[in-house]
């Protein structure tokens, strides 16, 4: 296991310590774990889904906005080249 320090809101220090103190979790940092554990490793994600736009040859502009109408959500930003 590895120790780490890490500066996070008085809010959501607080927000720990009472997840503790109602027995939610064994400690802070059971409780920072438990978070990071149940959250999606999108770094990987993200290099998978690069991964698959390379195998088949990108994806076009009238890609992005078929997902985009079909999600029902727009980037914020532009589409990377």
């Amino acid at each position: 296991m590895k120790r780490i320090t890490i500066s996070v809101p008085d809010e959501i220090a607080s927000k720990a310590q009472r997840a503790v103190d109602a027995g939610d979790a064994a400690n802070v940092s059971a409780y920072f774990s438990g978070l990071a554990q149940r959250e999606p490793d999108w770094a990987s994600a993200r290099a998978i889904v690069a991964e698959l736009v390379t195998q088949i040859g990108g994806v076009t502009a009238d890609d992005i906005a078929w997902a985009e109408e079909t999600l029902g959500v727009r980037r914020s930003s532009p589409v990377p080249a």
